[in-house]
């Protein structure tokens, strides 16, 4: 684990608090050096000193010791997402080779498999649990392999990545400071634990010894009722629009929230302004980052205060880490002009195991990109325009979905706003807009067009708009594009186009 010290020091200090809680379930920081200590051990047995330990749990209660376990010294875990069909998941085990699978679900493997929470799983870890903590969690070298992560698995195989110790460690160093987390501190998590940011949540609450907390699943209700006692919420902006809603039915004050942590996407104004209603005392963190980048920009907006900047910017860089913006030549851009978004620092992942296709991840010397297009103003703040494939070409002019997006989350009633390229025989594509939020099915694609235009050239605004209901979600709380895509060509009822 890239902490290993540190959960010594709170096995010795603070063995009583806390450290994991999942539904009831509750570990303190004692128990949970011991049990990590012998799932160590019992992965030693099996594989050596680099085991690899597939983990496909899920937020379940045996997540934090199986992963602390797993990382010990220079061991290495790969977490699955329990979401993936299981031929995924088999096909992801094949190529991963690992020493042992623990998961909650049937599957196959050529590796020996154990069911979290199951007789078996709880035998082998009894016969592991005189193992010393102290030799057990030894931190590994800093620039050994201790995770192996995955790009989205919602169609084809995904892309699997890897992490040093020595990447994490790096950031993990400047959690005081930049998101203000300590020892005090109870983090609630609600995503999927085998996503960036809850996985990055749960470590970073372990190293500063404070107290972390999630859910089997998101409910915004179950979130709201959780709330007592936290201090750090970290979620996705769309669990932020749906705990806002909740709040909205259920009004109640919570003043020890003091942190909200948000990525994924960045936060619309509306958002942001509802989230620092129902939260006056919490600092709102959103970052952009990436899988194989890691943190790249941090923007803060402290509790009380105003707003400061261009909304639309995604801070400036996190410590450490120097941005540039490139153009097609590799030539660096003033500020201002939009180009490839270029980052170089101890952050950024080691590579791809498997799925590396040359143009996803691309490093030129110490700079590394996914393709990511933006633009830095004056001040040093980035601003995100979008991917570079996300682009698209109507009727000869480059728009980017992004800007248009940012001007339809401007109008009042809308919360959110998915802008598409679909297939027109004379523009070549057209730009259609999916828009939801609490005015929004009572919008007119005339009001919305007039309105956009007022931000807009006229080649950006779109031609056609849909209002939904209900986004289509990965586990992780990001909206599905492709699937919407699906839906307007096959003119699907969860969209209702708005009249003119």
């Amino acid at each position: 684990m890239p902490l290993g010290e540190r959960l010594l020091t709170w096995w010795r200090r603070r063995a009583d608090v806390d450290a994991f809680r999942v539904g009831e379930f509750r570990l303190g920081y004692g128990e949970l050096a011991e049990r990590a200590a012998a799932v160590a051990a019992g992965l030693r047995a099996i594989g050596g000193d680099r085991p690899l330990l597939a983990l496909d749990v899920g937020n379940s209660p045996a997540f934090a010791e199986l992963f602390a376990g797993a990382t010990a010294g220079d061991g290495v875990c790969a977490v699955l997402d329990p979401a993936w069909p299981v031929g995924q998941a088999r096909e992801v085990l094949r190529r991963l080779r690992p020493d042992l699978v623990v998961t909650t679900r049937p599957i196959e493997a050529d590796a020996p498999v154990l069911v979290a929470g199951g007789p078996e799983y709880a035998d082998w870890l009894a016969a592991h649990r005189d193992a010393d903590p102290g030799r057990e969690l030894a931190p590994g070298a800093a620039a050994s392999t201790f995770l192996i992560g995955f790009t989205s698995g919602t169609s084809g195989l995904p892309k699997a990545f890897s992490r040093s110790r020595g990447s994490w460690r790096a950031s993990l160093a400047h959690g005081p400071g930049v998101f203000g987390v300590g020892p005090a501190d109870h983090t609630l998590a609600p995503g999927p634990l085998s996503h960036g940011l809850g996985l990055y949540a749960l470590v970073e609450a372990l190293h500063e010894g404070a107290t972390f907390t999630t859910s089997p699943k998101f409910d915004a209700g179950g979130v709201r009722a959780a709330l007592g006692g936290v201090t750090r919420l970290v979620v996705v902006p769309t669990m932020l629009r749906g705990l806002n809603a909740e709040l909205a039915a259920h009004p109640g004050r919570h003043p020890g929230l003091t942190a909200i942590v948000s990525s994924g996407a960045k936060l619309d104004p509306a958002t942001l302004e509802r989230t620092r209603a129902s939260f006056p005392r919490a600092d709102v963190h959103e970052y952009y980052g990436a899988s194989e980048l890691s943190f790249v920009s941090v923007r803060r907006t402290p509790a009380g205060a105003e707003p400061d900047g261009d909304p639309d910017s995604v801070g400036t860089p996190f410590p450490g880490v120097d941005v540039e913006v490139r153009g097609p030549a590799g030539d660096r851009l003033p500020a201002g002009t939009p180009g490839a978004i270029h980052v170089r620092g101890p952050l950024v992942s080691s590579g791809y195991v498997w799925g590396d296709d040359g143009t996803a991840f691309r490093t030129d010397g110490e700079w590394s990109t996914v393709g990511d297009h933006g633009w830095l103003d004056e001040a040093g703040e980035l601003h995100l325009v979008g991917r570079a494939g996300a682009m698209v070409i109507t009727g000869g002019h480059n728009v980017h979905p992004s800007e248009v997006e940012s001007a339809l989350r401007r109008l009042a009633g809308v919360d959110e706003a998915v802008v598409l390229g679909r297939p027109d025989d004379y523009l070549g594509s057209v730009l259609v807009a999916v828009v939801s939020g609490p005015g929004a099915a009572g919008l007119t694609r005339s009001a919305v067009l007039r309105r956009c235009a007022a931000h807009l050239p006229r080649h950006e605004v779109p031609r056609r708009v849909y209002a939904v209901r209900d986004w289509p979600l990965t586990r992780s709380g990001k909206i599905v594009r492709a699937r919407l895509e699906e839906w307007i060509d096959d003119g699907d009822s969860r969209l209702t186009e708005l009249p003119a």
